[in-house]
């Protein structure tokens, strides 16, 4: 028995002794039901994907559909019978194809507009709890480029209240017929929050595109403040960084590395002659002089007359 089917068998017992009544419940936010279905992988095709793919996370999730088999089904839209391109679970297919698995549980989703279509792969790639901050505010600047012509009612700042708000005082419904908001609609898809949304959303709005892609794989892509930085600058900055990226030797640790001037020569290591002569000149009078007395008594007597010899030659000062 394989790992999906003994899925399958919970979930039954599970629906069995659920109360009365649940199978049968209407949901009103819940998506039409889809069955799923085993695609075999070759007739899979996996490309222009928004995030690469980290063979990091396919070796854990490997792991884990090894163990567990696999528990979401992925999304694939049909090109033509018997090929079909993915939609969202690039990760879940390359652990697939590691584990030599010959088919996958897919979702198909050709009941969607291209536009949704996108929609749902950036929200998939929006819950993952290893986005890095560059990514998130290229994906939300994408979500809001895509809501917003979906719902063009929503750009100048219309929108419906939101979901906890929805009922007056006297407990009646208002209106519902103005769509939510681009910021109200990802706080309900998303794990984030609506500060977040918005100050993410506004830096991948302002980076442009090649900026992004060669601040992708540097530090400075884990860097919220940074980027914030990066997209407060004007146009002929961000090139001027640009152009910086291309040339730098190695990838900068951080925006300041960055924009460091590379002619600038570099400040010369102090030594430890350097740091007793600093911390002396800060040192009050009484302490100097107990200073010298240790000095004195810790000297060997071969020190002591090489001292003296010093303090003889002129030009001296005592």
């Amino acid at each position: 028995m394989s790992s999906v089917t003994k899925l399958d068998k919970k979930l039954a017992r599970a629906m069995a002794t659920a109360p009365k009544g649940l199978a049968e419940a209407e949901i009103p936010n819940a998506v039409q039901h889809r069955r799923s279905l085993p695609t075999p992988l070759d007739m899979i095709e996996v490309e222009d994907r928004l995030r690469s793919i980290d063979p990091t996370a396919v070796e854990h999730m490997a792991e884990s559909m090894r163990n567990l088999g696999q528990v979401y089904p992925i999304q694939i839209r049909t090109i033509e019978p018997g090929r079909f391109r993915l939609i969202a679970g690039a990760h879940r297919v390359a652990a697939a194809e590691r584990l030599g698995w010959t088919h996958i549980e897919s979702f198909l989703v050709d009941d969607l507009e291209e536009e949704e279509v996108a929609l749902l792969e950036i929200d998939e790639n929006l819950f993952r709890a290893e986005l890095k901050p560059l990514d998130r505010c290229r994906f939300l600047a994408r979500r809001k480029e895509i809501y917003e012509r979906l719902h063009p009612e929503t750009r100048h700042g219309a929108h419906l209240m939101s979901p906890s708000r929805r009922h007056s005082r006297n407990g009646a419904s208002p209106s519902t017929d103005r769509a939510l908001s681009f910021v109200e609609d990802t706080t309900a898809s998303t794990p984030w929050s609506s500060r977040t949304i918005q100050r993410s959303t506004r830096i991948g709005e302002r980076l442009s595109p090649d900026l992004q892609a060669a601040l992708a794989e540097t530090p400075i892509a884990r860097r919220t403040m940074d980027l914030e930085r990066i997209a407060d600058m004007k146009p002929d900055k961000q090139q001027d960084l640009l152009q910086r990226l291309q040339t730098a030797p190695q990838p900068p640790q951080s925006l300041s590395a960055l924009m460091a001037d590379p002619n600038r020569p570099s400040s010369p290591r102090k030594t430890d002659l350097d740091r007793l002569t600093a911390l002396w000149s800060k040192t009050a009078a009484s302490h100097r002089r107990q200073f010298l007395e240790y000095l004195w008594n810790e000297a060997s007597e071969a020190e002591r007359d090489e001292f003296r010899e010093w303090l003889a030659e002129p030009g001296t000062q005592p």
